[in-house]
């Protein structure tokens, strides 16, 4: 039986005018029409009003009750989500309506004035915030805010009114007290978002295109302009010390030009770093490029050694490292990417049984390729690679050129010197017996005449062997005075091989013991130091060790694990760190009658001196010098 217009009115409890509109957005349009061209609605029709209706008391839009209705692919389940979700969103905004309504009665009951004025305009930010930010962001914030109180709004108000009159007494960025300014703006703003670089860039785009939300908060793109040129003139002071006059300003005036495209880059980093993405993984190779290029323009160009200062810089100056969204694990993470984006071009036909030793060995070869002064002339380090990797060297010795390969060569070469410089002030007293444990490639016993009535080099079977396959090949002879001591220094007996190889006990020796006691056990590493300090009166010991961690500045840590965690790739994971000043103490209990930490600044002072690089020895490789 098919029902008119106004019956069906009647009955379903709704307005004729209703049922008009329903019709006229499709939702539910008659079956029928009569010969006099009114509404038939027939009982199929009926069924659907009663399902409109349903689903109206559910809480449905029309727009969703057409949807759900005409399509007949979705699933309830689907449709109870969605009403979930929209009650979840109509619950938040109810939640930030109540923060909002909160604040301003806290204000209040502090005794704050507050007229129609400061309730229109909280209405108005708020309406803003949601305009420009997502419900995550705004949940962040409110997060932050509730962990803060009111005291954030507050540093906010003191820090524009702070900024205004800075600007109006005519304080020009280049001033310290704007500095100061500055980092509190930093601080403030790393409070806000926590951290979020994201949610900082998103808020500064709200400020930029919104007039009403710089009338109501009083921050204008001025005072924005005036607070990024600060932070900038703040950060180029702390290289001042690093760089002469003229580099100086260039950096000033690149880090101005580049000033905003830092926070984007970090935000786009830290979501792979969130999505669990790998340093090798194509987007995050393509920020690894970014960065690169990024840092060149913000700083150096492509003058490798205003970059190396700046490297220098980075590293001892803290302050080089704040900014919102910047910290050590995203740092660390991009640099291990840069690190997997230049290794791709960087092969070894030989690496042999040790793939440290051979690093090593690339390294010393590279140096007399790309530093001047040498700090440790070798004329044969790149023969012995072979000829193959000494080709690969020398055609493009750029890829051993990065800030981190930098240091690590640079380093290399000083503790090599140092040995060497040591063993022959000892030479020089009377000592002729030279012990290399843990030889790898080292040439030392190769490059001519010396002072040493016997060499012994100490390492494993294996890589011993795989030394004379490359020192054959290079067509380098093996000396006389030289004997090769076979030994594990984990789970061999040292004094036993060296015994056993003429070695005598009972007269003085030196021990260059070098890139080494890092991938062993304490136990085995105090081991052979006891050894050593049963020697003859007289015998030394010069060795490195990588200092604990947590006595290192936050950008030291950070070179010091790429280094560890790109070695571990290689099967040579570090095992022991040590504290320096502990250390000493062990040796003198061994039997040592001194220990000597070498500083980095004696190094760096005897050996680094008038570089146009500017680079220094840091604080993580260190060198101990221990006589009996």
């Amino acid at each position: 039986m098919a029902l008119k217009i106004g019956e069906l009115a009647r009955r379903a409890g709704l307005t004729v005018r209703a049922l008009h509109h329903y019709d006229a957005i499709g939702l539910l349009s008659p079956s029928a029409r009569s010969d006099g061209g009114s509404r038939q609605y027939s009982h199929e029709d009926v069924i659907r009003l009663h399902r409109i209706q349903a689903l109206k008391h559910f809480g449905c839009s029309l727009s969703d009750i057409k949807a759900y209705l005409d399509d007949a692919g979705i699933e309830p389940a689907e449709i109870i989500h969605r009403q979930i979700s929209v009650l979840d969103e109509q619950a938040r905004r109810a939640q930030a309506l109540r923060d909002g309504l909160q604040h301003l009665a806290e204000k209040i009951t502090r005794g704050s004035e507050t007229g129609m004025a400061d309730w229109l305009n909280l209405l108005e930010m708020m309406t803003m915030y949601e305009k420009h930010l997502s419900s995550e962001d705004l949940d962040h914030l409110r997060a932050q805010q509730q962990a803060s109180g009111s005291n954030l709004d507050a540093r906010r108000a003191e820090l524009i009114a702070e900024t205004r009159r800075s600007m109006e007494s005519g304080r020009l960025p280049e001033h310290q007290e704007a500095q100061v300014l500055a980092w509190r703006w930093v601080q403030h703003m790393k409070d806000t978002t926590g951290d979020n670089a994201q949610l900082a860039s998103r808020l500064k785009a709200m400020q930029e295109r919104e007039p009403r939300a710089r009338e109501i908060t009083g921050f204008t793109p001025a005072m924005h302009q005036w607070i990024s040129l600060s932070v900038v003139n703040a950060r180029a002071n702390l290289f001042a010390k690093y760089l002469s006059p003229v580099e100086l300003e260039d950096v000033r005036r690149r880090m101005i030009a580049h000033v905003d495209d830092w926070p984007q880059l970090f935000a786009e980093v830290r979501a792979q770093m969130e999505a669990g993405a790998g340093v090798a993984d194509p987007a995050v190779q393509v920020l690894a490029r970014r960065w690169q290029e990024l840092f060149r323009d913000s700083y150096c160009g492509d003058d490798a050694a205003l970059e190396g200062r700046i490297h220098l810089a980075l590293q001892n100056e803290p302050g080089l490292s704040v900014g919102i969204g910047l910290d050590l694990p995203l740092i660390l993470f991009i640099q291990k990417a840069i690190l997997s984006l230049r290794e791709r071009a960087q092969t070894s036909v030989n690496t042999g049984p040790r793939p440290s030793a051979q690093r090593v060995a690339t390294l010393r070869a590279a140096h007399r390729l790309l530093d001047t002064p040498l700090i440790l002339d070798d004329p044969l380090a790149l023969r012995i690679l072979g000829s193959s990797n000494e080709a690969a060297v020398r055609g493009n010795p750029g890829h051993y050129d990065d800030p981190l390969s930098r240091g690590l060569r640079l380093s290399l070469a000083v503790r090599s010197r140092y040995a060497e410089d040591t063993w022959s002030k000892a030479a020089q007293h009377g000592v002729r017996q030279y012990v290399i444990l843990g030889a790898g490639l080292d040439t030392y016993a190769y490059r001519g005449p010396h002072q040493a009535g016997r060499i012994f080099e100490v390492d494993l079977p294996a890589t011993q062997q795989w030394k004379r396959e490359c020192l054959s090949a290079a067509g380098i002879g093996i000396p006389a005075s030289l004997t090769y001591v076979p030994t594990d220094f984990e789970h061999g007996s040292l004094a036993g091989a060296l015994s056993d190889a003429g070695f005598r006990v009972d007269q003085p020796a030196f021990f260059s013991w070098l890139g080494v006691s890092i991938y062993l056990e304490e136990a085995a590493i105090l081991e052979t130091l006891r050894f050593i300090a049963s020697c003859a009166a007289g015998s030394a010991v010069v060795f490195d060790y990588v200092a604990d961690p947590a006595l290192l500045t936050p950008m030291e840590r950070v070179g010091t694990e790429l280094v560890r965690a790109k070695i571990a790739e290689s099967g040579e994971p570090w095992k022991t760190f040590f504290d320096p000043a502990a250390l000493a103490e062990s040796l003198r209990a061994l039997g040592f009658g001194k220990a000597d930490n070498v500083s980095p600044e004696d190094l760096s002072d005897r050996y680094l001196a008038g570089r146009t690089d500017g680079f220094r020895m840091g604080s993580a490789m260190r060198l101990m010098h221990a006589v009996v």
